[in-house]
């Protein structure tokens, strides 16, 4: 009997103040997974330190853990998986482990996390997921020195000040967002693929779907 899967999760550890309010960081992932879907888009908070974005075919789960007491680091949460309703289809566990990558390689480049911890999900995407990570990390969380503290500190405002000029690229140079009536034309080609040939069908809405998730997935 094949094990049940529910896509990644990962918890990014933060010596120092990352130097963003969640609301704004949950604010960059609604914008910026909206390519993943151009119908289902819904954004939905559990308290002020959870909130739940669902696309067509992906859910995303970001939490917030603040340290417990001094000298205890920050968690930013991020867990990706298949959407809450059975009646739609979701990726594979290959996909979200894919999306995920992109997502923290993105999250680097702009909010640079200290230390990483990732897996597999061991239960569905959603509010349950975070609360039972948040209880985890807040037992297991390490004790930090003052020098280690400092260094994270030197390293945020070295992003602060660097990040951006240095990787900055003027707009004319971004590519063109396809229009929604091509990527209509696409997905319609790929479903009619898919009645006829099943695997090449497949194939194809899967690369439309990561292509179009490339704004929010990739550096």
């Amino acid at each position: 009997m094949s094990r049940q899967e529910f896509g990644e999760i990962a918890a990014l550890e933060y010596h120092a103040p990352p130097g963003m309010d969640f609301p704004d960081i949950v604010e960059e992932f609604d914008i910026s997974s909206r390519a993943l879907s151009s119908q289902v888009r819904r954004l939905t908070w559990d308290g002020e330190d959870i909130a739940i974005i669902d696309r067509e075919r992906v859910r995303i789960a970001l939490g917030w853990l603040p340290p417990s007491r001094r000298n205890r680091p920050h968690y930013l949460v991020i867990a990706m998986g298949p959407p809450a309703r059975k009646r739609r289809a979701g990726f594979d566990q290959a996909a979200y482990r894919v999306l995920l990558d992109r997502a923290l390689d993105r999250v680097q480049g702009f909010l640079p996390f200290d230390a990483i911890l990732r897996g597999p999900a061991s239960q569905p995407v959603g509010s349950a997921l975070l609360d039972r990570s948040f209880d985890l990390l807040g037992a297991t969380a390490p004790t930090l020195s003052e020098e280690t503290i400092a260094r994270a500190q030197e390293r945020r405002a070295a992003a602060k000040a660097d990040g951006w000029a240095s990787d900055a690229i003027e707009p004319i140079a971004l590519p063109k967002i396809p229009s929604v009536p091509l990527r209509l034309t696409i997905v319609t080609f790929g479903l009619t693929l898919f009645l006829h040939a099943p695997p090449i069908g497949a194939a194809l809405l899967t690369y439309t779907a990561l292509r179009e998730a490339q704004p929010l997935f990739s550096s």
